[in-house]
């Protein structure tokens, strides 16, 4: 009888061990549900001045040089003249590359808009002014704002009036009369749907000039400026636009009030040896949105992108090793998202693996997927650059999903399984073994 208790005793410890060890207690590639959300936990309770001025989030603190008009940043540098109103060399400094020659609005005086983050009630003769990572100017008839943050987020606005833009004489620019992936009820919005939801109690030319939640749906009119591999890219909303050699001239339509134009860097997509095959598969329609996560002042900020204003792609959480998304669309067909991932935010190890609704997604070459058409199997491919890693995923049909992007392999739950049934086998094979020795004793 002692044998046979001691025998027992035995067995489960070899069960309760040998489970324990086949299934992880924790793994860095699981995504804590309740992690960093979309917005980053903003307080917006207070005023635009105290979130921008003492919180900078979103961006690195600018400086601005009143006398010299210099504007001068970790992302951004620029010239502002405060007396005609023309910005000049807006440069993107990650690749030391001017985006922006020269840039200037002439417009008609806007009326029945009230403008508080300037602390008025009405619009100014003139202002500029820095509120800690952002920089604002606005006439009567103009908005300009700029942001100090890897995607060099800009918005300007212009009232029944020309936005003039120029750009240096070694840059292409790419005419997209009609991106047809943008929906005319978002052309018409003015970008106000992506902003209204986190700013709520703003007005509209507030949550729509500041953008606080980073994301830019693009407008119908979509403009690519490629400067030597630096990508810019504009999004036209109520507006039109004329592209003769290195200007870009773009009016507004009156009768739909202000023009507004989005101007944005995507990090990632700046020096790397398949740029143009992105920007030609964004503009094909097949790349319907990205985001790119950079960790700034020990804030994480997310530059969403969204081409295609049917799709909804939200960033939901990180771990040391992970960062992990959620996307749905209101259209039941295949598209590709993009992410970007900068060193910063998650150690770049030269690979990147991919779970698709909990699944391991296949990885193929960037040519194979964008020419993909599986409704059933997911695929990703990736880019490294010196930046970060750029990851890019197929999705084949729409419901609601989830991806999970990994500097590290997934552990298989296939290969789970297999181990935790070699283990049962084990130990039954012990329980006979045991059983046996004991009946020859006997």
């Amino acid at each position: 009888m002692k044998y046979k208790a001691l025998i027992a005793i035995i067995i489960t410890l070899v069960i309760v061990l040998s489970v324990s060890a086949m299934v992880p207690l924790s793994s860095a590639n699981q995504v804590n549900p309740s992690g960093t959300s979309a917005n980053f936990g903003m307080n917006l309770s207070g005023s635009i001045n105290n979130h921008f001025q003492h919180m900078h989030n979103y961006g690195a603190r600018l400086s601005y040089n009143t006398t010299t008009g210099n504007i001068t940043g970790k992302y951004l540098t620029a010239n502002f003249n405060s007396t005609t109103g023309v910005f000049s060399n807006v440069t993107y400094n990650i690749t030391s590359t001017t985006i922006i020659s020269k840039m200037y609005a002439n417009g008609t005086s806007i009326t029945g808009l009230k403008f508080p983050i300037i602390g008025s009630n009405h619009m100014p003769s003139i202002n500029a002014t820095v509120f800690g990572s952002m920089f604002l100017y606005a006439n009567a008839s103009s908005f300009f704002v700029m942001h100090n943050n890897p995607a060099l987020q800009s918005n300007m606005m212009v009232n029944n009036g020309t936005l003039y833009l120029y750009v240096p004489s070694t840059a292409h620019i790419y005419n997209t009369t009609d991106n047809f992936q943008a929906s005319t009820s978002a052309d018409m919005n003015m970008n106000a749907q992506a902003n209204a939801s986190v700013f709520k109690n703003a007005n509209f030319a507030d949550h729509t000039m500041i953008n606080f939640n980073n994301v830019v749906n693009a407008g119908r009119k979509m403009i690519m400026i490629d400067n030597n591999g630096t990508v810019a890219m504009l999004f036209v909303h109520n507006g039109n636009f004329k592209i003769t050699k290195n200007e870009i001239i773009i009016n507004s339509t009156a009768s739909h009030g202000p023009v507004l134009v989005n101007m944005v860097i995507p990090p990632g997509l700046q020096k790397t040896s398949n740029n143009s095959m992105v920007i030609h598969n964004i503009m094909k329609g097949k790349i319907s949105s990205q985001i790119a996560l950079n960790y700034v002042n020990g804030t994480i900020a997310n530059s969403t992108i969204n081409y295609n204003s049917s799709t909804h792609f939200l960033y939901t959480g990180h771990t040391s090793s992970t960062n992990s998304f959620d996307v749905n669309s209101s259209v039941n067909h295949h598209t590709i998202v993009a992410v970007f991932i900068g060193n910063n935010m998650t150690k770049n190890t030269g690979h990147a693996y991919v779970k698709f609704d909990g699944k391991i997604a296949t990885y193929v070459t960037m040519s194979t997927l964008v020419n993909e058409t599986s409704t059933t199997h997911a695929y990703y491919s990736y880019t490294n650059t010196s930046s970060g890693m750029y990851v890019f995923m197929y999705i084949p049909h729409f419901s609601n999903h989830t991806m999970v992007v990994s500097n590290e392999p997934f552990k298989n739950s296939s290969y789970t399984e297999y181990y935790i049934a070699g283990g049962i086998i084990a130990v039954l094979a012990l329980i006979g073994v045991a059983a046996y020795v004991i009946k020859k004793k006997k």
